[in-house]
């Protein structure tokens, strides 16, 4: 092989290394920013209001669930609750059946979504206990569970999550599908929730009662969202 034949091999071998060179540098920037972007460019969290009077729902009122299958873009009630009755007990452990039924979830601490914290049974079988008798109706719901209704707490006109029931009389079990229950559809079922509402384990100094609402798909799209007014004092 002639000298000039060596020198283009060479070259051409150099201009390979650089390009991949290059490529892989590329690369690693690429990477290195995905998902990263200016903090300013991310999306904040919608602050939960209760627009008006008409958003709220009061003890006795009928209230539709609905889903939107996303197949058919079809809307439809999947069930409908009714809050019967509501009592605050001293301790969950003064009712009779309670305490054995007692679940343990998150519950955050000060109404603050960045303070969340499992609550234990001992702990809410000492405190505060808001009992409430539903009845619901499974009109086209596959899956039927009671963990659509939680607890919020209105801090200047921001309806914050505090929790979702620490007791559920039709509870399976303390493992998997606690909030669960077979209703087939058209029937209607009695049962009991309950919630803590115990101001010193959930560190809320001064708490109001009247600023507790229960909450239907509290999580969820802003036109299916509920509220209930306990009417506690």
């Amino acid at each position: 092989m002639d000298k000039r034949k060596i020198f283009t091999a060479i070259m051409a071998i150099s201009m390979l290394i650089t390009t991949f060179s290059g490529c892989s540098s590329n690369q690693k920037q690429s990477y290195g920013n995905l998902g990263k972007g200016d903090e300013s460019d991310r999306p904040e969290v919608e602050d939960i209001v209760i627009d008006n009077e008409s958003d709220i729902y009061n003890i006795g009122d009928e209230i539709q669930v609905k889903n939107v299958d996303y197949g058919t873009n079809r809307e439809y009630v999947a069930k409908s609750y009714i809050v019967n009755s509501v009592k605050i007990y001293d301790t969950a452990a003064e009712i009779d059946g309670v305490q054995d039924k007692l679940i343990e979830t998150d519950y955050y601490m000060g109404a603050d979504p960045e303070k969340p914290a499992i609550l234990k049974k001992d702990e809410v079988a000492c405190g505060k206990l808001l009992l409430c008798d539903i009845s619901v109706k499974n009109i086209e719901d596959e899956i039927c569970t009671v963990g659509d209704i939680s607890l919020v707490y209105d801090i200047n006109g921001v309806c914050q999550l505090l929790g979702y029931p620490v007791y559920f009389s039709n509870a399976k079990d303390n493992e998997h599908g606690i909030y669960d229950y077979t209703l087939v559809q058209g029937q209607s079922l009695d049962a009991q929730i309950g919630f803590c509402v115990d101001p010193a384990l959930l560190q809320i100094d001064n708490m109001d009662l009247n600023k507790l609402y229960l909450s239907v798909n509290f999580n969820g799209d802003e036109e299916n969202r509920q509220f209930i007014d306990p009417g506690l004092e």
